[in-house]
Parts: structure tokens; sequence; C-alpha cells
């Protein structure tokens, strides 16, 4: 498609944070990415002059629609990027990384469980989040949580404590200085950080400061204070899309009738869990254009659609359409 084409779509664009995805002709899913400016980011795609590599150029050649989503934060945007490409698994995303960017985060099942930044999933014991396009904010992510809830490399039990030990990035798990009860519960909220549940973290740290004050220990109540100051900075709001953790799926219908009667549906699909969102889907539907009644049109491709998808996924088909009405 030319790039023309896309002046009115790029010229609409918001001057936000956010998440965009490129898609071809056939509804595959070519490419997703973060964006600090999404107006900006987008158009430099079909700006006269950029350096395009041969993969790049044929992607772009690709391209039929655009779609994307805002969020309030580019720290929120790396997140839902990443939840995005790991869930979705774009094409291009694929073809067009750069080896020294492309990350993972593993939490390895050792006896002191160890976390690692790595560029590929080879270990099924460990756990992975990810993958991540920008591996000097994985770092920074990292070396942060480092700090809050300090953790160790050591695979077993040593002799003498960690180099991290001293320079007090790790309690001494390595040593028996820690429990692992302790140390396991610092790596739950390690995870739950990069899954983007921070309320959780947050909840966890303040009955820390609560339990310290009630034993009178406020030089530990003003350290963990100060650790979830460090977190709030270091994270941001990561609302994504709702402010509470809720599970649900918002479903857009699009009818239009073409030049022949033909009727078309494009319906949107955003699965939401605990408020974050974590994946789109759009699915085209044709209809027999025998009805004028808008309401009919639209009930009958939302039946089609449920009893396909949720049925393949969820198995819940039945209940939404007896439960389902236009209005």
């Amino acid at each position: 498609m030319p790039t023309q084409d896309f002046k009115e779509t790029i010229k609409n664009l918001p001057l936000k944070p956010g998440v965009y995805r490129f898609y071809d002709n056939n509804n595959e899913l070519l490419y997703i990415g973060k964006a600090k400016n999404l107006k900006n980011r987008v158009s430099s795609y079909f700006q006269e002059g950029r350096p395009k590599n041969q993969r790049l150029t044929l992607m772009i050649s690709r391209i039929s629609r655009i779609e994307y989503t805002v969020v309030f934060s580019e720290k929120e945007s790396l997140i839902l990027e990443a939840n995005l490409i790991h869930n979705l698994q774009p094409k291009y995303n694929i073809l067009l990384k750069d080896d020294k960017s492309y990350v993972y985060i593993r939490i390895t099942n050792d006896p002191i469980p160890g976390i690692f930044i790595v560029r590929k999933k080879y270990d099924p014991a460990s756990l992975y989040f990810g993958p991540y396009t920008k591996q000097g904010s994985i770092y920074n992510t990292l070396r942060t949580l480092r700090t809050i809830f300090p953790y160790c490399q050591e695979k077993t039990p040593q002799n003498r404590p960690c180099s991290y030990y001293g320079i007090k990035q790790c309690d001494g798990i390595c040593v028996g200085k820690e429990s692992i009860t302790d140390y396991s519960q610092k790596i739950e909220q390690i995870k739950l950080v990069l899954e983007g549940k921070t309320e959780l973290v947050e909840k966890y740290i303040n009955g820390k400061i609560s339990s310290a004050v009630e034993n009178s220990n406020f030089a530990l109540a003003a350290m963990w204070r100060d650790r979830l100051t460090t977190l709030k900075e270091a994270i941001g709001t990561q609302k994504i899309i709702l402010p509470k953790p809720t599970d649900l799926d918002m479903i857009t219908l699009v009818v239009r009738t073409d030049t022949e009667g033909l009727e078309l549906g494009s319906v949107f699909v955003q699965n939401i869990r605990e408020g974050k969102l974590i994946n789109v889907a759009n699915y085209i539907l044709a209809g027999s254009g025998q009805t004028e009644d808008n309401s009919e049109i639209a009930e009958e491709f939302l039946q089609r659609f449920f009893q396909s998808y949720y049925i393949m996924n969820t198995d819940k088909a039945p209940v939404l359409i007896q439960a389902f009405k236009i209005n």
C-alpha cells in the first residue's frame, strides 16, 4: 500500500506514549512496537530517505492497517509491548530483532533461585519474562528491583558470601544468613512486578512497614518506606487499561454493507486480565445481505463470533450468547 494512504491515519495519531501494531491485508499481525510519542514514531516508518534494511522495507510494503493503544507512560508501554509480543509472536518482531537488545528475564528453579538476562529461552525449568526490545531499560529495572529485594546469583549454598553480599545486593542466602522462606518471598515480589501487579507488591511492602512500626523498629520501617518510594518512581503507574484487577474482554463490532449488498463485520477484541491488556485480535465476518435490520445483523455477527472464538478458546460462548442483547 502506498505511503500516502496512511497520511490521514498518521495525522490522527496522538502525541502520547503507547503501543502500535501493523497488519497486512490478510489481517496478519506483522509487528508490535512501543513509542514515547505514537505520532512521531509511526510516521518515522514512512519518511522519505529513512534508512531501511531489506526486511524492514518488505514489512513496510505489506502494511495495510495500523492500530494503536494509548497508555499513561513510556514505562507502561514497555510492559504492554512485552506482553503482546509474548502472546501474539508477530512475524517481524522476530525477523527484525536486534540480537543486542532483544532479551528475556530468566528466573531459575535452582535451590537458590537467581535472576538473569538471557537471549534465548533454553531451560524449561526456568520462568521467563519477555521478550523485551530495550535491553538497557530491563537492566535498569532489575538493578532497581535488586535494591528493593536483594537477590543472589549463586545456585546453591556456599562457604563464603557472594560478591553481591558485600555491596548489600544480597542478604546472605548463599551462606545461611537469610532463610529460604524470606528469600522466596522476595523472588515472588519481583515476579509480581514483572507481571505488572505492582499494587500487590505495594501492599506487601506496606505490610512490612506496619509490622516494623508495631515492633518499634523505626529504622526498618524507614528502610521499607524508602524502598516503596523507589518502586513507585522506577516502575510508575501501570494501569494499562483498568484501575482494578478485573478480567474481561472488550469487544467492538463495526458493520458496513458494500456496493453489492454484502454485509461485512469487523470484530475487534481486547483481552484484559487483572486490569492489564494482554492480547488484541481482529476478525472479519461476512453476512448474507438478507436483512436491513442493523440490530439483527450485529447480533448475527456477534453470535457467530462468540461461537467460533469462545468455544475454541474458553468454552463460554453459550452463556454469552444467551445473555447478549443488542441495544
